[in-house]
């Protein structure tokens, strides 16, 4: 079926909403783009809230080094990130336990949470294959992350979700959610939240909404782009960046289009977006604990116009960029016929930040500013 004049592909329908979609949003105060000194002064106080619940204290492990390492002990890397994080942008992470977060999701009002999932199903072109009852619970989860914000005054907020479900966890399953329709719903307060407690990742998208004046940035892994089938000829020089969960307000004040389906790993859902076609932008990381700062910019390329069964294949929102200086960019693969994901990006890890438009001298303004070594 086409939808937006898209092709997607057919599947079940098991809700249909008539569309009540918004093309834009009021914000709740006058957001204007700070300079680097006003992003830097801003920025302390700040809080991030890491909801995890590993057997050792780590920090950053899914991102950083990948899955072997989310159970083993403390390194000096999870020691010293913290304080070097306070130290170089005075912003504070708070670790928070499941058997906290479980808690309060118990203490819940039922009924706000199923106010919350119809809007949602109002708000989107189509439900297919969700639930109400997993809505409702995907909704409890959003309205317990804005207990904790609002608990530990936090400013950005991740959750473990995958590791809770299971996956590499001693426990077993704790939790059978995961995190994409919260972030869709606290990127329209604009709260930078992401699943899997990447704190790179969340830094820069702290600091990025400072710096554009509201921008919601998009954090993902960075795929190979020679993995999806092309319907013609590939385009050259792109790298997909693509996670199950992202924010609705990309440009800040706009709300893309969705629907609502399943999460790649089940149970679960999220919605997948129409994301803007045709527009720069920058891709942008953090490295807090080696005080450096990658970004690179490009164009957004239009994934379903491009790939046979985009939405489909592997994360739920995908967003293909073709670089402008693909040479200098460590992103693309050495080997484009390898593999859905690239070997992890030095001390980079395996994701990065997305920011519509072109933000490249802001960031390095900022980054010289901070004292960050800078990579392009």
């Amino acid at each position: 079926m086409k939808l937006n004049g898209k092709s997607r592909s057919s599947v079940i329908i098991t809700i249909v909403a008539p569309l009540v979609f918004t093309s834009y949003l009021t914000l709740a105060e006058d957001t204007q783009p700070l300079g680097p000194k006003e992003t830097l002064g801003q920025l302390k106080g700040k809080r991030i809230i890491a909801v995890q619940d590993y057997p050792h204290d780590k920090t950053n492990p899914l991102d950083q080094f990948g899955w072997p390492e989310v159970n083993k002990p403390t390194t000096e890397y999870d020691r010293n990130y913290p304080k070097r994080l306070k130290n170089y942008f005075g912003v504070e992470l708070i670790k928070v336990d499941f058997p906290e977060l479980d808690a309060t999701m118990k203490s819940i009002d039922k009924e706000k949470a199923t106010e919350i999932a119809r809007t949602w199903v109002a708000d989107a072109r189509t439900v297919e294959n969700v639930s109400n009852g997993l809505l409702e619970k995907n909704a409890t989860l959003y309205l317990s992350l804005k207990k904790l914000l609002e608990k530990y005054d936090g400013d950005a907020i991740s959750v473990t979700t995958w590791y809770f479900s299971g996956h590499m966890n001693p426990k077993g399953a704790q939790l059978e959610l995961k995190l994409p329709m919260s972030i869709l719903e606290l990127s329209k307060e604009h709260v930078p939240s992401s699943c899997q407690c990447h704190i790179d990742c969340l830094t820069t998208m702290l600091i990025g909404k400072l710096l554009t004046g509201g921008y919601m940035g998009f954090d993902g892994d960075v795929l190979n782009e020679g993995v999806f089938k092309p319907i013609g000829k590939r385009p050259e020089n792109a790298v997909v960046i693509a996670h199950c969960g992202a924010p609705i307000n990309p440009h800040g004040t706009d709300r893309m289009s969705y629907y609502i389906r399943d999460h790649v790993d089940p149970p679960g859902c999220a919605p997948t977006y129409d994301w803007p076609e045709d527009e720069p932008v920058t891709l942008v990381k953090f490295d807090v604990y080696r005080k450096k700062m990658s970004v690179f910019t490009g164009r957004a390329l239009d994934g379903p116009a491009l790939y046979q069964d985009f939405d489909n294949a592997i994360c739920r929102n995908k967003v293909v960029v073709q670089l402008d200086n693909p040479d200098s960019s460590y992103l693309l693969p050495v080997d484009p016929e390898e593999g859905a994901f690239r070997d992890w990006f030095g001390s980079w890890g395996c994701h990065q930040v997305l920011f519509y438009g072109d933000w490249k001298e802001t960031f390095e303004q900022f980054a010289e500013l901070a004292g960050f070594q800078i990579v392009e």
